[in-house]
């Protein structure tokens, strides 16, 4: 199959701009592991699932730029484009990337505080009149709880003695 220049320029620029790709999709890897800390199990289930998502940009990236013919220029323009991608742009995106889960994460935190407040003050009003009615009934609640609490310390009671008679046996 004969290729002119001018194609091999497309599919090298198509490849290059697949480095960076996959440098984007490393750099979201990189602060998702970041956020999650992993343990071991979960990093290889999560390098797993990444080399698969890299394997398949990278085969669709070949497949629709040169029909998936495999050249040098292809992988040197996967490797150029990845550090590329690493040197020029890594450390904005990844910055960007944070800045932006950070701004989310502040204004999800005013959503709970502004629908956990009304809960707050509920309590807050609520509290005197429940510590009035505590310590008047604590007597009786003591007593209750103790006689709720009777079959189980008699179950294992049952079962120490019965461990005691089988020993002397």
């Amino acid at each position: 199959m004969i290729t002119y220049v001018s194609e091999q320029i497309y599919v090298f620029l198509v490849t290059l701009y697949g480095g960076i790709i996959i440098g984007f999709i490393y750099d979201l890897y990189r602060i998702f592991r970041g956020i999650f800390n992993p343990k071991k199990i979960a990093t290889m289930i999560e390098d797993f699932i990444f080399w698969m998502v890299i394997s398949v940009a990278s085969a669709s990236i070949l497949i629709f730029g040169n029909e998936g013919e495999l050249r040098f220029y292809t992988f040197l323009g996967f490797v150029l484009g990845a550090l590329l991608y690493n040197r020029l742009l890594s450390r904005i995106v990844i910055k960007s990337i944070v800045m932006i889960l950070i701004t989310i994460k502040k204004i999800l935190m005013k959503i709970v505080y502004i629908l956990i407040y009304p809960v707050k003050v509920l309590i807050s009003v609520l509290k005197k009149p429940v510590r009035k009615i505590k310590k008047k009934y604590k007597p009786v609640y003591i007593r209750i709880k103790r006689f709720l609490l009777l079959p189980k310390r008699m179950y294992n009671d049952i079962k120490k003695y019965l461990k005691l008679i089988r020993e002397k046996k």
